[in-house]
């Protein structure tokens, strides 16, 4: 795994960054944006509560279960080849409103699958809304830089890290109530209304999407060629993606989630969004605390994301010994501080690492290896939980990111030895 470059020669002294609430003052577009992200973000966690429930239900399968985050995650997949050339060479600003207003359309295929009680098709709707996801999700973190002065844009981006952690948050732990109080129904309606704020939202921006004048050309080759090229010839942007990895990889056992609450703790779908709450509170706080301790080194950021990863399997080996709702609350809270952390000062990386006409590729490249590592890790777990029991299942992918993170930091001190 490859370690950071050395780092630029010392300059003028940055100007002060400004702080968030100044920033979203005087900055209307920026917030906006966040406001966009929030609304969708919340939307789509409301969905996978109640569809967690659902399926459940229907099938009593630990696997099934499991399987909707692979539902959710692989069709992005396949798209990426198609989805990075969209993003640098169409209006971003358009599609992102598409995305949002197309995505309403499985939102009330998911509610014809609960009337009908039909798994298929609640599976065959998610993947489309996956789809539309896989478009829309990697443009607020393309077009940020473009809202943002430089000396903002870290905390911009600590704060759209922790708008998609609270979406998280209010998102499950509020679906999780509204399920259980008004049905998975009323869930899908939310979501739905999500997708129209969010589109509404994203059309007042008033500043470009992009520093260039989109083309309106689709060179799905040669965009890609370029892209190639482009992270080979950048270590550090190998290396956030080498770790973007091992997190993905090890995510699967997020999945487990909600058959903790359901078969361990015996809560119901109160304690499922209880359990994505402490999840949601433990990613939001993510972003802050690794943004407080990367500071502005290069370096630092480095050990933080990674130590980030290691804080993620830590905590969920404490999931799979914890025999009592309060416990596993805790134990999800501590590991999405890490994930929170790993996730995005990554994606930070990438951005500070990337010029705009390329940018695009690159946030696809990673939100799409990122869907396809975690769908592979989903679809990992159903069956490992289901030979073995999920606190088995639990262990080895805790274990798996604990000693990616090690391996990780090792081959980084190594490098930075050898540069010395």
């Amino acid at each position: 795994m490859p370690g950071p470059p050395a780092g630029p020669p010392p300059g003028p002294p940055p100007s002060p960054p400004t702080r968030l609430p100044a920033l979203l003052r005087a900055n209307p577009d920026f917030r906006r944006l966040l406001c966009a992200s929030a609304f969708s973000l919340t939307g789509d966690w409301f969905t996978l509560v109640a569809l967690s429930g659902f399926v459940y239900r229907q099938t009593g399968s630990a696997a099934l279960t499991a399987v909707l985050f692979a539902v959710n995650s692989l069709p992005r997949v396949a798209l990426v080849p198609l989805i990075g050339p969209l993003t640098d060479g169409f209006d971003r600003r358009r599609l992102r409103i598409a995305c949002d207003l197309g995505a309403v359309v499985p939102v009330f295929g998911l509610l014809a699958a609960l009337r009908l009680g039909s798994v298929p098709l609640a599976f065959c709707c998610l993947a489309l809304l996956s789809a539309f996801a896989a478009v829309s999700s990697p443009l607020p973190e393309t077009v940020l830089p473009n809202l943002v002065d430089d000396r903002d844009l870290p905390a911009a981006q600590a704060a759209l890290g922790g708008v998609y952690s609270g979406g998280l948050l209010v998102g499950a732990g509020l679906g999780g109530l509204v399920a259980a109080v008004g049905g998975a129904s009323v869930t899908l309606l939310v979501d739905a209304l999500s997708f129209a704020a969010s589109a509404l939202l994203v059309g007042r921006i008033r500043r470009p999407f992009a520093t260039a004048v989109p083309d309106h050309r689709m060179r799905v080759r040669a965009d890609s060629a370029e892209l190639g090229r482009f992270v080979r010839a950048t270590p550090p942007v190998v290396a956030y993606l080498w770790l973007t990895a091992g997190l993905r990889l090890s995510y699967g056992m997020v999945g487990l989630l909600p058959v903790y609450a359901l078969a361990r703790f015996h809560v119901g779908e109160s304690g499922v969004g209880a359990l994505y709450l402490a999840q949601g509170v433990g990613a939001v706080l993510g972003p802050f605390v690794g943004r407080r301790l990367a500071g502005g080194s290069q370096h630092r950021r480095f050990y933080v994301t990674s130590g980030g990863l290691a804080v993620f399997g830590a905590g969920y080996l404490a999931l799979a010994q914890a025999d009592h709702l309060a416990l596993g609350m805790a134990a999800a809270a501590v590991g999405h501080v890490g994930v929170g952390a790993c996730g995005i000062l990554s994606v930070n990386g990438l951005q500070m690492a990337s010029p705009d006409h390329i940018r695009g590729r690159v946030m696809v490249l990673a939100f799409g290896l990122a869907a396809g590592l975690q769908g592979v890790s989903a679809l990992a777990i159903g069956p490992l939980a289901s030979a073995f029991g999920m606190a088995a299942a639990t262990r080895a992918f805790a274990v798996l990111a604990l000693v990616w993170a090690t391996v990780w930091m090792m081959r980084l001190e190594r490098t930075l030895r050898s540069r010395a």
